[in-house]
């Protein structure tokens, strides 16, 4: 049975599925695994910070402390369509999850996210940030 409302606990498993498959996806697992490596140990740190995030996006706690714009721009520069395939595994995986109202919750806010970040990874020069 699908999720019908929001929980720590069912943000944990989002975050838990979708990084499984993007750890395992030949376009993005190496981008990834080169930024924060590959074994889980590695990625507790990152995962907890991300389920803060969906934590304080989707359901208001306000656990997130940082500026995801500035982590992103730290990295190596990368394709624009890898942001298209990241929302693609990313709502495969609401779906796995949740209901269709809490799919299309998650599906504007994380598409407004990689809209926001590609503005300013890829519009504004990053020697005028």
């Amino acid at each position: 049975m699908k999720e019908n409302i929001i929980t720590e606990k069912n943000i944990r498993k989002l975050v838990d599925d979708f990084y499984s498959k993007v750890r395992a996806d030949k376009a993005l697992g190496s981008i990834f695994i080169k930024a924060i490596g590959n074994d889980l140990n590695e990625w507790e740190p990152h995962l907890q910070k991300l389920c803060d995030f969906w934590s304080s996006i989707m359901l208001g706690s306000k656990r997130y402390h940082g500026s995801p714009f500035q982590k992103h721009l730290m990295l190596p520069a990368f394709d624009k369509a890898l942001f298209e395939r990241w929302l693609m595994l990313f709502e495969e995986t609401t779906q796995e999850i949740y209901t269709e109202e809490i799919v299309n919750q998650y599906k504007e806010k994380s598409t407004r996210i990689a809209k926001s970040l590609q503005l300013g990874l890829y519009q504004i020069p990053r020697d005028a940030i």
